[in-house]
């Protein structure tokens, strides 16, 4: 797979006239790796956004602002959400993103393209880089189908061709990004989340039976993408727990505590899988046939980098 892009005379002063801030969100480390990679080809710093948001307002450093996100119910992750609200003066930057998938980017840069106008800007480029799916799937099975989701098989062959074909895309996308060019915004099966839309589904579907996967037995006024807060009803530890609170660590919306030794989740869920990933007991469990199945994260990330990784400089936030 081979990108190309025509360059223009910009010198480096040019290309970085006061530098770049690469913000990100990451659950098993696929976002984490992208960011990284982009971070250090245009020599800007990393942030992570878990991080960032514990502050009132943020104030991006450098003329160049990026978001790398993972995509989550082909949409945006609810905390990159409230990262945009807290950004100032985005007028004045030259904004890119990029989303990690397992199945589709669907519109999900269409939708922080948005949000991102809302607050006075607009999203230059936007790139969707697969990564290895890292999410739940239905069994099909008859008995109990909602309690019978699991994790997918992940075929390493073809997660080895997925992180070759983004050595490959990096050089392309830091060089759009270097020459702050304009593209068009990366996006996949776009008619058909349209319409999901303008139906409604998400709210008269997908909310009703996301939550039944989750166990959850109550009732909810919340939106569908607030409503995923609420799914964390389907984490539960087994008998291999030792009570080592690595989740507690990990989670990056500190949605867990520890209570009698053991995790307990407090429903307020990014629904990154993060705990069940990263635990490495492999105890924590999301349905009946997730302890069957193989727990991934991106090789190049190991759990320091997930529990120590922010690199931003908090003197450049204001408190809350």
């Amino acid at each position: 797979m081979e990108f190309k892009i025509k360059k223009t005379n910009l010198n480096k002063e040019e290309r970085y006239p006061r530098g770049a801030s690469v913000y990100y969100f990451s659950g098993t480390g696929n976002s984490l790796v992208v960011a990284r990679d982009i971070a250090g080809k245009i020599e800007g710093k990393l942030i992570a956004i878990p991080q960032s948001i514990k502050v009132k307002n943020i104030h991006p450093e450098g003329d160049i602002l990026g978001i790398v996100f993972p995509v989550y119910h082909q949409g945006l992750p609810n905390i990159i959400n409230r990262f945009v609200d807290k950004l100032d003066k985005l007028n004045e930057k030259y904004i890119f993103a990029a989303c990690t998938y397992g199945d589709s980017p669907g519109i999900s840069l269409e939708y922080l393209d948005e949000i991102i106008r809302e607050k006075g800007g607009k999203l230059s480029a936007g790139f969707a880089i697969r990564m290895p799916y890292n999410y739940v799937v239905p069994s099909l099975v008859l008995k109990d189908f909602f309690r019978s989701f699991k994790l997918r098989d992940i075929n390493p062959d073809r997660c080895e061709r997925m992180y070759d074909d983004w050595k490959k895309k990096v050089e392309y996308i830091s060089e759009i990004i270097k020459y702050r060019k304009k593209v068009k915004i990366e996006t996949a099966a776009w008619v058909i989340e349209k319409m999901v839309d303008f139906f409604n589904l998400r709210e008269i579907l997908q909310k009703r039976v996301w939550l039944k996967i989750a166990n959850f037995q109550g009732s909810t006024t919340l939106s569908f993408r607030d409503s995923i807060q609420l799914m964390d009803y389907g984490f539960q530890w087994d008998e291999k727990c030792k009570g080592c609170g690595t989740c507690v660590k990990i989670c990056p919306v500190d949605n867990i505590i520890m209570e009698n030794n053991r995790p307990a989740w407090q429903h307020h869920c990014e629904q990154c899988f993060t705990c069940l990933q990263w635990c490495p007991q492999k105890a924590i469990q999301f349905s009946k046939r997730t302890p069957f199945g193989k727990r991934y994260h991106h090789p190049e990330v190991n759990l320091s980098d997930m529990i120590f990784h922010d690199t931003g400089d908090s003197s450049r936030f204001d408190p809350v």
